[in-house]
Parts: C-alpha cells; sequence; structure tokens
C-alpha cells in the first residue's frame, strides 16, 4: 500500500461552526437574478464569471448522464453516481436544492448565496490535489455538480485501514495538502474549513494521492484580513475567528492554522485542543498552548514538531504561509519510514473512540461520507433514479425545493 511521493508538488498550477452565520459581514453575495452564472458574477468577477459559463451545460443533467445509486447524503444535499451517456465514464453527482432568491432559512441551511459562491470556486479549480468540478446543470430549484469520482474514502479511515503507517507517509499527505493550500491562496481563496475529513484519497492503494474537497464555506477574492465571518469546525479554526467580543478581521492564514492541526494529528493520532465542553475548547485556542507530551512524539522527528510550532501560533502574522511550509525542511527532506505504531494506535483509541465518535457528531453534523459509501460499495438504488426519488431524498432532510417558474 502506499505510493512514491511526487516531489515537485509545489509549483503545480459561538454559533455552530458548520455554516456561515446568516447576517455575517462576509460581502459575497448574489444579485437577485435567476440565471446562475449571472447570479455568481456579482461576487465572483469577469474571471469567475466566464469559469461558471463555460462549466454550465445548456442540457438537462439526464440527457447526459444517467444518475444511479446513492452514495451520500447531507443536511444540503445528495450525491449520486453518475456515467455519462456516450462515454460512460463515472463520475459523482452533487444535487443541491436552489432556494429562491432571498429566501429567509434558518441557520443550518443553504443559501442560494452559499451555493452559488460554491459553484464559483469550483468552476475557477484546476489543481491535481483539489477536487475537479467537471460540469455543472441549473435546473430552476435545484442545481447538479459533476466532479470526479473519487473511490478511496476519507484519508483518515485510510491511514487506520493501513498496514504500516510513517513518518515519511505523513510527510507525502502533508506536502500535497500544502500544494492545493498554496495553489487556493494565490487565488485569493481561503477554505476555511480545512480539516481531515475533507482530504479524500482518489484510491485506496496510495495514501499519499489526497485531494482537497468541500468549498461549502471557502470565499473567493479574498484580501489580507478581509473576512469576519464565524464559521469552520471547532477542533480546527484558527483564534483570530472565535473572540469573546466577536471575530477579527481574518485572511487566509486561518487555513494554514488548520494545516497545522491536521498535521499534529497525522503525527500524533490526536488532536492538540480537545474538550467537550466548547467554551472550554475555544479559550485553550485562544492561548493556544499544547505541548507534545505523549510518548507517541518519542518517535517523532523535531523537525516535523518545528513545522508544527510554526504554523499553530495565535499571532497570524508570524504564522508561516503555504509557499513557506513547503519550503521547510521536514517538508523537503525525505522522513523515517520507521512504522509509527503509537500513532496509529492512538488514532484508534483516542480519534475513534472519543474524538471521532464523540466530537465528530456535532463538528460534522450534516457531512457526507461520500466516497467511503462508494468505496465500500454501499447503495440505494443501482437503476437510474427518477427525480421524484431524488426529490424525496432532499425532502426526508428538511430541505424544501422552490416552485419552478414555468
Amino acid at each position: 500500500m502506499g505510493g512514491a511521493c511526487s516531489r515537485d508538488v509545489s509549483d503545480t498550477t459561538t454559533p455552530s461552526f458548520k455554516r456561515a452565520q446568516k447576517g455575517g459581514a462576509d460581502p459575497t453575495t448574489a444579485q437577485d437574478v435567476k440565471p446562475v452564472p449571472e447570479e455568481g458574477a456579482s461576487s465572483g468577477g469577469e474571471a469567475s464569471n466566464r469559469s461558471m459559463k463555460q462549466k454550465k451545460s445548456k442540457r438537462k443533467v439526464r440527457e447526459v448522464y444517467k444518475l444511479g445509486k446513492t452514495l451520500g447524503t447531507g443536511g444540503f444535499s445528495v450525491v449520486k453516481m453518475a456515467v455519462h451517456r456516450q462515454t460512460n465514464e463515472q463520475y459523482a453527482c452533487k444535487v443541491m436544492a436552489l432556494p429562491p432568491p432571498g429566501a429567509e432559512l434558518d441557520d443550518s441551511s443553504n443559501t442560494r448565496e452559499d451555493i452559488i459562491k460554491e459553484i464559483q470556486i469550483l468552476c475557477k479549480m484546476e489543481h491535481p490535489n483539489v477536487i475537479f468540478l467537471k460540469e455543472f446543470f441549473d435546473e430552476g430549484n435545484k442545481v447538479y455538480l459533476i466532479t470526479e469520482l473519487l473511490t478511496g474514502g476519507e484519508l483518515l479511515d485510510a491511514l487506520l485501514a493501513k498496514g504500516s503507517y510513517t513518518e515519511e507517509d505523513a510527510r507525502c499527505c502533508f506536502e500535497k495538502l500544502l500544494a492545493a493550500l498554496s495553489y487556493l491562496h494565490k487565488q485569493e481563496i481561503a477554505h476555511r474549513d480545512l480539516k481531515l475529513e475533507n482530504l479524500l484519497l482518489v484510491d485506496s492503494e496510495d495514501i499519499t494521492n489526497i485531494k482537497l474537497a468541500d468549498f461549502g464555506l471557502a470565499k473567493g477574492s479574498v484580501q489580507q484580513q478581509s473576512m469576519k465571518t464565524v464559521c469552520g469546525t471547532p477542533q480546527y479554526v484558527a483564534p483570530e475567528i472565535i473572540n469573546e467580543d466577536g471575530p477579527e478581521s481574518y485572511g487566509i492564514e486561518v487555513d494554514m492554522w488548520s494545516a497545522g492541526i491536521v498535521l499534529f494529528i497525522l503525527l500524533g493520532g490526536y488532536p492538540p485542543f480537545y474538550d467537550e465542553s466548547e467554551p472550554r475548547l475555544f479559550a485553550a485556542i485562544q492561548k493556544g498552548k499544547f505541548g507534545f507530551e505523549d510518548e507517541v512524539w518519542d518517535e517523532i522527528s523535531d523537525l516535523a514538531k518545528d513545522l508544527i510550532r510554526k504554523l499553530i501560533v495565535v499571532d497570524p502574522k508570524k504564522r508561516l504561509t503555504a509557499d513557506e511550509a513547503l519550503r521547510h525542511p521536514w517538508v523537503t527532506g525525505k522522513q523515517a519510514q520507521k512504522e509509527l505504531k503509537g500513532t496509529r494506535q492512538n488514532m484508534e483509541s483516542r480519534i475513534r473512540q472519543n474524538f471521532r465518535a464523540k466530537v465528530k457528531s456535532v463538528m460534522a453534523a450534516n457531512r457526507m461520507k461520500i466516497m467511503g459509501a462508494v468505496a465500500a460499495g454501499k447503495s440505494g438504488k443501482d437503476e437510474d433514479e427518477d427525480e421524484e426519488d431524488e426529490d424525496e431524498l432532499l425532502r426526508k432532510q428538511g430541505i424544501r425545493l422552490a416552485k419552478v417558474e414555468e
């Protein structure tokens, strides 16, 4: 298991915290016009509008694809298998209800603007370590996103299933993540929900071939220190987002804090900040004090610990950027192939039983384990499910479909 890690990746061109708070200060909103590309034009600029127009199909989704079994469901969408009718190539199809412009929704619901924002950003993405959007279909009250099909599942699940796991494996994975973040940040895009659950594998045979996914909280056209919306996942959220007096203005540096948390878990097998009490958790994050006391860190190189210390820094101005992290000697060098038995044991006992079982229900409510379902072959019907089945799945999740004007 596992494959060779490519070396040339850097130059490849207190709310629920699940969704940005309604009424937040983010300026990314859409105008109340019906066609999706024009709606997105106001917040994405000319380049974003061109990308959306290029990827927006003028046909109906079922004219181009056969939609088959349901791969996953979440609070805001349904993901189905899609097979191209001419080429027989397989894709994933994410189906999302499009609320009417300006519709009043509860805090846990996706607004029309949220969905358009996610499409805008995905349309611009073209990087080997970022999930690829092939095209999308706007059918009035629903939108269909056709993305590449990733069958390897979540990175964390693959690490737990892997026969052996080394510091070099962790380095390869993290190098790919940094390459993706470097690409996003150069495009002035902040992901804002970076976590292990959003790192997916192309296939289960190579744990280093990762793709960054889930851009539901991402924000484009980010200038330095330009965001204020409270969002993210508690264990990964940067301290500047969770001030008691409201979030400070923050920038893409929040992704680098989250990247540091990811690396800590990849090497230690547990999160640096954990408490079942959210106020105590946030207080610990704001202090930013953590250590390497667990005996598992005896097996980890000093260079790896140095990189973590330079990412999990309370002052965002002192955090490494993605490009700086890519030049760190731990990332550029080849690390030990010694099996990290203690790390895997921590992942099993702490993440699976505590961090994953107890916390994941809170921090990842309504998130889909899409690729795990694909890899395990879990399914509904294999045949092409019609729109009535699809609408029923959305309704079961409490998603109301807007009436389509004739």
